[in-house]
């Protein structure tokens, strides 16, 4: 079982770049940046595997997480942004999944261990929405050349589970052009909690409107709960943080806003890797209520891919080079998984039937 990551350390950094990174090495095979006759995305699989993804029917990246469902109801402000028919409903359902974003099913939940979160909305006329977000502020990789080189520096010991500190330095030491990323990455606070937490989508989409007005978009997905920083460590109880959000689950619907940030002329927007303007404008273009979660072994997203490339007419991408291919790694992943046996995960279905912490776990 892996150790979890110290804050501020190259292994927490690893932990954090980690699975968009796999996605980037793919990237690169498809683009023809890399020699066709040495990579394969079967060989990015054996990647995974070596990052400490088992071959036991778990996601390579984002392993360990949880499912929940409810409704979304969008805003006036996001259907004068986009005309897609999610934002025309109201109520329309919505399946969620929280997880840890390492490779590793079994890894025991920490502050400092990066968060994500992934969503599909749907509509009953069948536009379908989906995101892939995490916690951190910006993309530890700026294009396929960056994120091939990490990925390939970022390989975990199969003693410690941890990266090697130097090629972790090596590679950013290289790349001076991801120092805001990096020290961003440092500055971040770790809420208490996945209910009071905060998740971004790194990478920018193109929203448009009835009148065919194209406006150019980060996502944030911001959570209602108010902001506790996280101390200490849960070692005492190993999924402290799935049966938190369990428990209040149990008590009242959480809700997050769906926010975005309008990029505004310089803004980088095909570069994930660079902060926005701090001035440009935010807008609220509706809200996600989760009501009931479920265990991994036994929920309605085990089988689902939550490729951000999937959108309904109104949503597009961008250039973002990141975000080109990833449906291609999305589904060789699902294909490889789908493939195994798949074995019990941490969260198991009495975590969440009886969500009892550890005795003396406060999970701070």
């Amino acid at each position: 079982m892996a150790r979890s990551p110290h804050s501020a350390s190259p292994a927490r950094w690893a932990a954090v770049i980690l699975p968009p990174l796999c996605l980037g090495g793919f990237l690169a095979w498809s683009a023809g940046l890399l020699t066709p006759a040495s990579i394969s995305p079967s060989h990015f699989m054996q990647r995974f595997h070596n990052a400490g993804a088992p071959n036991t029917g778990f996601r390579r990246a984002h392993a360990k997480g949880m499912c929940v469902t409810g409704w979304f109801d969008p805003s006036p402000e996001g259907r004068a942004l986009s005309h897609a028919g999610v934002f025309k409903g109201e109520h329309l359902p919505v399946i969620g999944r929280f997880s840890l974003a390492p490779p590793l099913p079994y890894l025991p939940d920490n502050p400092n261990i990066a968060r994500s979160l992934a969503l599909q909305i749907r509509t009953p006329s069948g536009d379908d929405w989906r995101m892939a977000l995490v916690d951190v502020p910006l993309q530890s990789m700026r294009d396929i050349a960056d994120a091939y080189a990490f990925f390939k520096a970022a390989r975990l010991d199969p003693v410690t589970h941890k990266p090697d500190p130097e090629a972790v330095k090596a590679y950013a030491a290289q790349r001076p052009w991801l120092n805001t990323a990096f020290e961003q990455a440092k500055a971040h606070q770790q809420p208490s909690d996945l209910t009071n937490d905060t998740y971004n989508s790194l990478d920018s989409f193109i929203l448009t409107n009835d009148a065919g007005k194209k406006t150019a978009v980060r996502w944030a997905v911001q959570a209602k709960e108010p902001f506790r920083p996280a101390e200490g460590s849960g070692a005492n109880d190993g999924n402290y943080l799935f049966k938190r959000l369990v428990q209040t689950l149990d008590e009242r619907p959480l809700s997050w806003d769906i926010v975005a940030t309008i990029a505004r002329e310089g803004d980088p927007v095909n570069d994930p890797s660079q902060p926005w303007n701090d001035a440009d404008q935010k807008v609220t273009v509706g809200t996600v209520t989760f009501t009931k979660a479920y265990s991994e072994d036994e929920n309605p997203c085990g089988p689902m891919v939550f490729d951000p490339t999937i959108l309904p007419e109104g949503i597009s991408v961008s250039q973002d080079p990141l975000l080109a291919l990833r449906a291609s790694v999305y589904m060789k992943s699902y294909a490889t998984r789908s493939a195994e046996h798949k074995t019990p995960s941490m969260v198991t279905p009495n975590d969440v039937a009886n969500p009892t912490l550890t005795s003396d776990e406060k999970g701070q």
